[in-house]
């Protein structure tokens, strides 16, 4: 059950992250040209991906990882539990709370007013930050994971 537990977790991180990097590549080209229909389409993906994909992979690694904690021989003080734990939460809020609704607004505003208006700028390079913000540190989460400090 341990070894199924832990599969599923890891799976489920790798959709997660995987997404959250290539998000990152996506965005960053979608910025670059400048054009406010490419966009538009890729904040109204960011947001459709982040509700059918990124939140379901985030409820089932947490899910996953919770239950083969109890499953296996780790305890809850652990460094590396309470990092992933830490993450999960973070990056789960950011991305329900900000990251996804964010998105969307920023797609609609530059479809609406245009690639290089002031409010369309600076919205998306907040957004930016705070998207990398969150990659660096799920990417931390899966270093931990993978190292396993103290155990």
């Amino acid at each position: 059950l341990y070894d199924f537990l832990k599969s599923v977790h890891v799976l489920a991180a790798v959709i997660w992250v995987g997404g959250a990097f290539t998000m990152q590549l996506l965005g960053s080209r979608a910025v670059s040209s400048r054009d406010p229909e490419k966009m538009a389409a890729f904040g109204q993906n960011a947001e459709w991906l982040g509700a059918r994909v990124f939140m379901p992979a985030s409820l089932i690694v947490l899910v996953f990882g919770v239950w083969a904690v109890f499953e296996g021989s780790w305890s809850w003080g652990d460094f590396w539990i309470l990092w992933g734990l830490a993450g999960i939460v973070f990056s789960a809020v950011v991305g329900a709370t900000y990251l996804g609704p964010e998105s969307a607004k920023i797609g609609a505003l530059s479809a609406q007013r245009g690639a290089e208006d002031s409010e369309v700028v600076r919205r998306r390079d907040r957004l930016v930050l705070v998207s990398r913000i969150e990659l660096v540190i799920l990417l931390s989460v899966v270093l931990v994971m993978v190292a396993k400090p103290g155990a």
